[in-house]
């Protein structure tokens, strides 16, 4: 037969209520003892039955022979033949390979009734012995036997002793089972190995031996409910059997021959016998000697010879154990796996499922208790320095030496049982010792020396280092002392006019302070701000014409312009760096207009000598078109490119098709007068004129009936000109004024800020803003709904006659009387940084603490709520709040940021959400203008103070009765929280009062040192220690928050302050001044202030961002700016508005013995030939 599935068999078990059942106190159980099956007999027979290779390796007297005459049984009544081999039997003293493996043969060839196997090793010694043991196997056995076979070899330690290979026997048991597939014969055949021992220890070489094909076998202990299968033996020699039972488990833990023993002991006393004086009688006594399985754990912790340092590794594992501590199991820890086969440890299932190991039981922990285990240790003083060492791998910090040493060579000297691992462990600490010795005396010479040479090093040290942070400072100073020279040469040049110079004058002192590695003092940071916080844009001045020059235009592409000029030529100017201007001579009189055409291919110049003249772009000439003996007044193309309209001084129009050269013009009679200018509208179907008599006329560019005359357009008119996507017309009138005309009836927006005659007006491709030109010398950029306020263009020196957009919208081009034309570029979000949408002037400004939101007020009744990553081209449009009727005064963010709350004129205050959602909540009822609000510093409480002297506290953010202070004088009141929100700082006409932030209790006065002002601004610091006020015609005081100490002024020379705030440190102040700049002046009063300024405009509040690298300020003009006071940004920024390096030329004049460099980065450097060129460049 073949190994296949067991059988369904019912377990055998010993019967409770047998009475013939007993107890065995050692060795395998026979056939009248009590036979307690565990899980491993199932585990084991099914899988032998199935013909599985398995191995039993479990410590001494556990049952390993009693399960495998079980087993056996078992097997041989389902037919599978059985043989048993104890090796051990066999001996191993003078055994040779021959003898050894016959010995088995003879043994296995004996239980299964086979012939002597001598005669067949006889035939096939040639083979040797394992090979001929194998043949014999395959060809005897298996031949013989027809059914499963089954060979159990215990005690396989005993290989372990064999003077020869035993890695050759395991590797033929895993070749026999390996076989199976080439020869089936060979899956009738099976083993099971038992034993105690690691497989480690068996084989040496792990990939020929069997038990990593095998199936392991775990032989448990019993449990308590498997103990209750001996009741029936205890039935008649105890009173209470549970109760022995549950005693010789709580001192065996199950141990299979230690519970036999204690339960025959019971069994068989004479008189009644307690568990505990069986125990220790059988094990307390002198079990470790009398016991087979505790004498072999004594042997295993205190082994001589060879194997002491194991049994060292054992004995500090097994005191671990001892005293309590959890160690994790690990089946592959050697020491962990033979202190178990010793018996003297078992793994135990722990609380959360991760197995630990533990003393095997109470008995063992009794045996082998504290005492026993200190004893050994004493006995063996080299036990535990020895075992470090080996298990470090021999490394010598792990020697011992001084007292140490002198303690084991005392306790080695004379003993004759060393082994040889102690003898070279107390010889390698003997060298190292006497190798440390000498060391110590030389580094004792050494160290004498170098404490010597040290101070002498250190003194050198000092002074190589005080030397070193001279020479730093010096190199700080200096490069601080180019910064300020820098700095002041680019305020030099800035005076003079000479922007672009300024600017990168001024990165180069930005540039020279980094340099020193400390912050950029005020005077870099003031030159960098003065260049870039000056207009909103840079302009080129293009100089060439001998003069007036009276119309210009820029190319579709943005990349040059072409002007018109009273001296007879046009010229095509290539921008930024594209090459010289290209004259375009031809006209015998003044060029009075020019125009693009919409592709770039051509263009065409009008001029007062009654031509027109196409020219290629490159400047060669097309053609000229002769208009009759009027001279010319305009040119302009149609959107498509395909007409030609140009406007006369004979009242007329003329329309040439370009497609048709020979065909004549398409007169359009307009107007009796002269016309000023004709173009087409946005779809080419009429033609706008305007007329020296200020009129503006409508006609149809096929000449299909009269023209019609526009109303409206304001007092003498100059020029018209059409929107380019619509039919809105936008009119430049002599009255200083452009109107904008949208048609159906709409009343004209009218555009105003010139100061004289506007003599022309033109729309930016998207129809959203107008650029105008005037005889005051500038042009305007306006919005072309007539909101917000315009952009100012200065520079010209004499009137300007035309102002036109590029395609893109991002520049402008002006043509003036002074002989120049001027681009101008509009550079966006630039610095600072514009906020706009109000209606009318802002009155103040408040950030959130995060700096992520900015808030407006202003005396249009609203206030907008910005991020603060708003770009001023449109990108994250602000929250409009609206309800208020009057001017908003006051304004603060909710620590969180998420709500404001806002005071105004109307005499209420209201609380919004930041995000302009829900409805504002109106805080009681003022009876006066609400002139300040704050929040206190935890967003619960909500200070608003009047004009006629109430404060009024709001719990709860608004909601219920607020709490009333009420101030004798009337007037304008300023409020704010201390930082721990106890207290109100308050002004009272000119004292600074602290009130209680409940209302109990009177006031405090700080005094200001002002007699007769009322106090006009007032910030508390952020540290609590300061107050900051001001008052008219005075500078900036300072008080100390506990009122001692005189006020400390901060000068703000020329101008009274308005608003002051604190930075977020503390250590600086913003000040807002009457004149309409806002300085940052330093709270110690050391160092110059950095002054704000914004063109044609007054700040009227300002604060700190969060981080203090940014003021926001309001102003008159309806718009916030975003100031950078640090230079990094500044020097981008002047960077970008520089648009190009210094020239050689200007660098050897302003930069002498520097050699050159680009300062921008970003820009192209001079090219070396521009070395010896002598003019400067023309472009400013």
């Amino acid at each position: 037969m073949t190994f296949s599935a067991p059988p369904d068999l019912e377990q055998e078990q010993a019967s409770a209520g047998d009475p013939t059942c007993g107890f065995q106190a050692g060795g395998t159980l026979g056939d009248g003892a009590l036979y307690i099956e565990r899980s491993a007999d199932g585990e084991l027979f099914n899988a032998l039955f199935r013909g599985e290779l398995c191995h039993v390796l479990s410590a001494r007297q556990t049952g390993k022979s009693s399960l495998r005459l079980r087993v056996s049984r078992r097997l041989r009544a389902e037919q599978v033949a059985c043989a048993s081999v104890e090796l051990g039997a066999l001996g191993t003293d003078g055994a040779t390979p021959v003898s050894w493996y016959l010995g088995i043969a003879s043994e296995i060839a004996e239980q299964l009734g086979l012939e002597p196997p001598d005669e067949f090793w006889d035939a096939h010694w040639h083979l040797g012995p394992v090979h001929c043991w194998s043949r014999w196997l395959e060809d005897v056995v298996l031949e013989e036997i027809s059914s499963a076979i089954v060979l159990f070899l215990d005690d396989i330690e005993a290989t372990l002793s064999l003077p020869f290979s035993r890695d050759d026997f395991f590797a033929a048991i895993r070749a026999c089972v390996n076989r199976r597939a080439e020869r089936p014969a060979n899956a009738r055949l099976t083993f099971c190995l038992l034993g105690t021992a690691a497989p480690w220890e068996l084989a040496a070489d792990p990939t020929r031996a069997p038990f990593s094909v095998g199936r392991a076998i775990r032989l448990e202990d019993f449990t308590r409910a498997e103990l209750e299968g001996f009741r029936a033996g205890l039935a008649g020699a105890v009173a209470d059997p549970d109760a022995a039972l549950g005693a010789i488990f709580a001192w065996t833990s199950g141990h299979p021959t230690m519970t036999q023993q204690l339960c025959a002991d019971l069994a068989g006393a004479r008189r009644g016998l307690g568990v505990d004086e069986a125990v220790a009688r059988r094990f307390l006594a002198q079990g470790r000697t009398t016991d087979p399985a505790l004498r072999h754990a004594a042997r295993c912790l205190d082994a001589p010879g060879a194997r002491r340092a194991q049994a060292a590794k054992l004995l500090a594992l097994y005191r671990r154990l001892l005293d309590g501590e959890r160690v994790g199991a690990d089946g592959g820890d050697p020491v962990q796996v033979a202190l178990g086969l010793a018996g003297l440890s078992a793994v135990r299932a722990g609380g959360g499922g991760a197995p630990y190991l533990a003393v095997r039981n109470r008995v063992v922990a009794r045996v082998f208790d504290r005492a026993w285990v200190r004893a050994r240790e004493a006995e063996r003083a080299i036990t535990a320095p020895l075992v470090r060492w080996l298990s470090s791998g021999r490394r010598d910090d792990f020697l011992v030496g001084g007292a140490a040493l002198a303690e084991l060579t005392a306790w080695a000297e004379g003993r004759g049982d060393l082994s040889g691992e102690e003898q070279a462990f107390l010889s390698a600490c003997a060298r190292a010792d006497a190798q440390r010795r000498s060391m110590r005396r030389l580094l004792t010479v050494l160290a004498v020396a170098v404490t010597l040479l040290g101070s002498l090093l250190l003194v050198l040290l000092w002074q190589m280092g005080q030397e070193e942070q001279a020479r730093i400072r010096a190199q700080q100073e200096a490069r601080e002392k180019d910064a300020r020279r820098l700095a002041a040469q680019a305020a030099k040049e800035l005076s003079e006019g000479l922007l672009q110079r300024a600017r990168l004058l001024a990165v180069e002192a930005g540039l020279a302070a980094r340099a020193s590695g400390r912050p950029a003092g005020p005077t870099v940071v003031q030159a960098l701000g003065d260049v870039v916080w000056g207009p909103a844009v840079r302009q080129e001045v293009l100089v060439g014409h001998g003069g007036a020059v009276l119309d210009a235009a820029f190319s579709p592409d943005g990349r040059s312009v072409v002007t018109a000029s009273a001296d007879g030529t046009a010229q095509r100017w290539p921008l930024d760096g594209g090459g010289a201007p290209i004259a375009l001579r031809g006209h015998a009189l003044g060029v009075v207009a020019v125009a693009f055409s919409p592709d770039g291919s051509r263009l065409a110049t009008a001029s007062l000598d009654g031509t027109v003249r196409l020219w290629h772009a490159d400047g060669r000439e097309d053609r000229a078109l002769r208009a009759h003996d009027a001279a010319l007044a305009s040119v302009a193309f149609d959107p498509e490119g395909r007409r030609l309209v140009a406007g006369m001084s004979d009242g007329t129009a003329r329309v040439w098709r370009l497609d048709m050269d020979d065909e004549p013009p398409l007169v359009l009679a307009v107007a009796a007068r002269p016309l000023r200018r004709a173009v087409f509208n946005h779809d080419g179907s009429r033609i706008l004129a305007t007329t020296v008599g200020g009129a503006v006329h409508v006609v149809r560019a096929d000449g299909q009936g009269p023209p019609a005359a526009l109303g409206a357009a304001g007092q003498g008119v100059e020029r018209a000109d059409h929107a380019p996507l619509d039919d809105r017309i936008v009119v430049a009138a002599g009255d200083g004024t452009a109107r904008v005309l949208g048609g159906g009836g709409r009343a004209p927006i009218v555009l105003r800020g010139h100061e004289g005659a506007v003599r022309s007006a033109a729309f930016s491709a998207d129809g959203a803003r107008v650029v105008t030109a005037s005889a005051d010398g500038t042009a305007r950029i306006h919005r072309a709904d007539g909101k917000g306020t315009p952009t100012v263009l200065r520079g010209h020196e004499g009137p300007v006659n035309s102002a036109a957009f590029s395609r893109d919208g991002g520049s402008v081009v002006t043509a003036s009387e002074d002989g120049t034309a001027r681009v101008w570029r509009l550079d966006g979000p630039g610095e600072p940084l514009l906020l706009r949408g109000h209606d009318g002037p802002l009155t103040s400004v408040a950030v959130s603490p995060d700096g992520g939101k900015i808030a407006t007020i202003g005396t249009d009744a609203t206030a907008r709520v910005f991020r603060a990553d708003f770009r001023a081209d449109g990108a994250g449009e602000p929250v409009v709040l609206r309800g208020h009727e009057d001017h908003v005064l006051s304004v603060d963010f909710s620590p969180d940021g998420e709500r404001l709350v806002t005071g105004s004129a109307d005499r209420t205050a209201r609380v919004w959400r930041a995000d302009g959602k829900g409805q504002p909540r109106v805080l009681g009822d003022h009876d006066d203008r609400v002139v300040g609000v704050a929040f206190s510093p935890d967003g619960a409480r909500i200070v608003t103070t009047s004009w006629n002297g109430i404060l009024r506290v709001f719990e709860d953010g608004g909601r219920g009765a607020p709490v009333v202070l009420r101030d004798a004088r009337a007037g304008l009141l300023r409020a704010a929280f201390s930082p721990d929100g106890q207290h109100i700082v308050a002004t009272s006409g000119p004292d600074v009062k602290v009130w209680p932030a409940d209302g109990r209790g009177a006031p405090r006065v700080i005094p200001s040192g002002y007699v007769d002002r009322a106090i006009t601004a007032l910030a508390v610091s952020p540290d609590g220690q300061r107050i900051a006020i001001a008052a008219p015609d005075d500078g900036v005081r300072l008080l100390r928050a506990d009122g001692q100490g005189e006020p400390f002024v901060l000068p703000c020379p020329g101008a009274s302050v308005r608003a002051v705030a604190f930075s977020s440190d503390s250590a600086r102040v913003v000040a807002v001044s009457s004149d309409g700049s806002a300085q940052v002046l330093p709270v110690d009063g050391q160092g110059e202030p950095i002054t704000l300024r914004a063109e044609d405009v007054m700040l009227t509040d300002a604060v700190f961002s969060p981080d203090a690298t940014r003021v926001i300020a309001a102003a008159s003009d309806g718009a916030a700016r975003i100031f950078s006071i640090t230079a990094d940004p500044l020097m981008a920024r002047a960077c970008a508005y520089a648009g190009r390096n210094f020239s050689r030329v200007e660098w050897a004049l302003l930069m002498p013995g520097v050699s050159y460099r680009s300062t921008c980065p970003a820009w192209a450097a001079a090219p070396e030939q521009d070395a010896g060129a002598a003019p400067l460049p023309s472009v400013r």
